[in-house]
């Protein structure tokens, strides 16, 4: 067979390229490629592996953009400095102070300019700096002496502390009023007004795009692409039934798709057209798939059930407790402090005692303790501004429909315990 033909891998297969068969999602893409020619700022939102990265790279050229990825301890000075470093500059401290006693910074490019990713040197000389790295106009100067002129994405945005999301949030308001410089904002969480929630001056400089909507349409899509690529034709009935068990995840369909070719020794285009997963039990299937996260979700579920370490109302482990026993269809939408207040005094032993601002201190908590556990992608996060614990891993309530609530629960050390509530 002629070289070139598409594999399994490069149409199923997880890369750091984009899968052969990309789905165009008008809903997405085009709402993704409206907000770039606005000139505003963009926000990427979604689960882990809904195609947030495939979306950026779809339609944005590598050298379009430069990247920071954050990291929990960052202040807005942290996200200053990173993104001046990806200008060009070298940045170092200055031996002087602003006048509320903060230290300035140098900034110097060298004489021939910054390199791009591509090693090509770029003509702009550019006099030594001193600037006020916490000043977002003495920012903008520096990057238009530059002739700085590529999106900023900024990755991992969730893990920021709320504090320093809400001051970039205010950040972005100044970069849309003073500059051309337009920020792409990447994050594992799911309501589409996150950012505006933080400042509300960003309604109308900011579009926010949902990565992680993969409607049934969509998910037809990406079989139609598939199978022409392959020259295949997914049954009927495996296709129902990947929509059905598989909820809008599409790693998970992909996984599956893959599976099944390689099971019947499809590893590339095939000459004639042939049928895949014909009467193919797709529960058991999607299940066995499960079963390679369940050790990444049965650590979850026990390091985040002991918290921190050991307290008086093992709060962390009854935090948990509803995201084991819920519907999904409860779950969706998050469970609000008030909610969880209320099944904490119905269910926990002490759950009379247990104060509304204990509890909310402890949920301020649930990402830092995800970092301290090394648990990632996160799972769960608190959104403070709306007062909601919600699941942000679409994966892990697809796992939970597949698992025994009783043994979920003596994971999380939760078993006898609830029983004696029940």
């Amino acid at each position: 067979m002629a070289t070139g033909h598409s594999t399994t891998l490069d149409v199923f297969g997880t890369s750091r390229e984009l899968p052969a068969n990309y789905v165009i999602r008008d809903h997405v893409d085009f709402k993704f490629i409206d907000s770039l020619t606005k000139d505003r700022h963009v926000v990427i939102h979604g689960s882990s592996k809904q195609g947030k990265t495939s979306l950026r790279k779809k339609h944005l050229n590598q050298e379009d953009y430069k990247t920071i990825t954050c990291q929990r301890s960052w202040t807005l000075v942290d996200i200053h400095d990173a993104i001046l470093k990806e200008a060009g500059y070298s940045v170092t401290l200055s031996n002087s102070s602003t006048a509320n006693g903060s230290r300035k910074v140098n900034l110097q490019v060298g004489a021939n300019g910054s390199e791009n990713e591509e090693g090509d040197s770029s003509s702009v000389v550019v006099r030594p700096l001193e600037i006020n790295i916490e000043s977002i106009t003495d920012v903008i100067r520096a990057l238009q002496s530059v002739g700085f002129d590529k999106y900023v994405v900024i990755e991992e945005f969730h893990y920021l502390d709320e504090s320093t999301q809400i001051e970039f949030a205010q950040a972005l308001k100044a970069f849309h009023e003073l500059s051309k410089i337009c920020f792409i904002v990447v994050g594992v969480w799911l309501e589409s007004d996150k950012l505006t929630s933080l400042n509300r001056d960003l309604d109308g400089r900011i579009t926010s795009v949902n990565a992680d909507s993969w409607l049934d349409a969509d998910i037809d899509s990406l079989f139609e692409s598939s199978e022409r690529l392959l020259n295949i034709k997914f049954s009927s009935d495996f296709k129902n039934d990947a929509k059905k068990y598989c909820r809008g995840n599409v790693f998970l369909v992909q996984q599956l798709c893959l599976n099944v070719c390689e099971r019947q020794g499809i590893t590339r285009q095939q000459d004639s057209t042939t049928v895949v997963a014909h009467d193919l039990d797709v529960y058991g299937e999607v299940k066995d798939i499960l079963e390679s996260q369940t050790g990444h979700y049965n650590k979850f579920l026990m390091d985040f059930s002991v918290g921190f370490g050991s307290t008086e109302f093992d709060l962390y482990k009854w935090i948990l407790c509803p995201l084991i026993t819920f519907t999904t269809h409860n779950l969706e939408n998050g469970i609000t402090a008030q909610a969880l207040r209320r099944f904490l005094e119905k269910r926990h032993p002490s759950g009379s005692m247990i104060k509304h601002g204990r509890l909310v201190g402890a949920l301020l908590k649930v990402m830092d303790l995800q970092q301290e556990k090394k648990i990632s992608p996160i799972i769960v996060e608190y959104d403070q501004t709306r007062m909601r614990l919600k699941i942000v891993d679409k994966g892990f309530l697809v796992w939970r429909e597949f698992q025994d609530v009783d043994e979920l629960l003596s994971l999380a050390d939760l078993s006898d315990e609830y029983k004696l509530s029940t």
